[in-house]
């Protein structure tokens, strides 16, 4: 069994922990939002989950079906630990790092960067991988995706719906939009690439954004969901983590399409999620933690996309023409064909 706790009460016994670990390590986990009962044998693994934690079903969810499946599969013994806050994301890090008792310690999204980065660099004989963005250090892997390829297909899925007068919650408008979580360089590709696809389909339609300043603020994302059906959207894509979660469900109440991200979401709103814009996070914490365990790990970057099968789409409620254009567009992004705007500003004149 798990025993869940909250990132800021585990830091009140963080230390204690750490004092008697090398005597208790093969009965009890270090615990950073979590512990576990512990096996001798097998490589230890930890990982630092992103803000608003497990539950999110979506990106924080997805890796830890692969931290599952390492377990499984591999015979991996693991820990973990949600944090509240940015500021927590050093602490943990180091609390894990300074055992001495991990073969690898994954960082999990975008945020964790400048923590990683001092971590890092304070441990230099630890292995460390993060998730979705780079830490050019000797002892990190780094794993990032072709976020722009992924909006593009949502994008373009948006467009070829709401101009589908067969599909039943569409309207005349128009328009479909996305919902960012953080506004970072990441998201904004997502929105590039959302604004894009949409574009490459008709110009006609008007491609709508905003970002919730959060990943784990469900509330605040249905209020901006709302806001954008009431403007006339009948298709709206999260890409905000658990904040998400509200969006999809504002569609589900408003009776208009959402799509989901990161994993299948059709359960959060059943009916109204149109597809899920993939991303195969729990595949790439497989991958991360299989090369440890068969003494391949390498630190640097390894870029995942379309043609990696680290991104995709589900079929869902989409029309079957919409899934054969889907299809053509993504062998034209692999094959070179379609060049995709890095930036907002240039998606918005493509």
């Amino acid at each position: 069994m798990n025993r869940r706790t909250s990132g800021r009460a585990s830091r009140l016994v963080v230390v204690a922990i750490v004092v008697v670990l090398t005597l208790i390590a093969p009965v009890v986990a270090f615990a950073g939002g979590a512990a576990q009962q512990r096996q001798p044998e097998g490589v230890r693994i930890a990982v630092v989950f992103g803000r608003g934690g497990l539950g999110d079903q979506s990106f924080n969810d997805a890796a830890y079906r692969g931290l599952q499946r390492g377990a499984s599969e591999l015979g991996i013994t693991y820990d973990y630990a949600e944090p509240m806050a940015v500021a927590e994301f050093e602490n943990f890090l180091n609390q894990f790092a300074s055992t001495g008792a991990y073969g690898l310690i994954i960082s999990i999204g975008f945020e964790q960067g400048d923590a990683l980065r001092a971590v890092s660099a304070a441990f230099p004989n630890q292995r460390f991988a993060i998730i979705d963005t780079v830490v050019d250090a000797p002892n990190v892997a780094s794993f990032v995706y072709a976020e722009k390829e992924r909006g593009f297909m949502m994008g373009a899925a948006a467009a070829l719906t709401t101009l589908d007068a067969n599909m039943p919650l569409t309207n005349r408008n128009r328009r479909v939009s996305v919902v960012g979580g953080v506004q970072s360089p990441l998201i904004d590709a997502n929105v590039a690439g959302f604004i894009a696809g949409a574009r490459y389909i008709d110009r006609s339609v008007e491609a709508t954004f905003a970002y919730v300043g959060s990943f784990g603020d469900p509330a605040r994302g249905k209020e901006i969901a709302i806001s954008m059906i009431e403007g006339g959207s009948d298709v709206v894509w999260q890409a905000a983590g658990r904040s998400g979660l509200g969006v999809l469900d504002a569609a589900m109440e408003r009776g208009v399409y959402g799509m989901g991200a990161d994993s299948d979401q059709t359960a959060v709103a059943p009916g109204h999620v149109l597809t899920n814009g993939l991303k195969l996070v729990d595949e790439t914490v497989f991958i991360a933690i299989q090369r440890v365990v068969n003494n391949e790990f390498a630190a640097g970057l390894n870029r995942l996309g379309l043609a990696d099968g680290a991104l995709g789409f589900n079929d869902g409620l989409l029309a079957p023409a919409t899934i054969t254009r889907l299809n053509d567009i993504r062998a034209r992004i692999i094959s070179g064909e379609i060049q995709i705007p890095d930036s907002i500003a240039a998606a918005q004149a493509f």
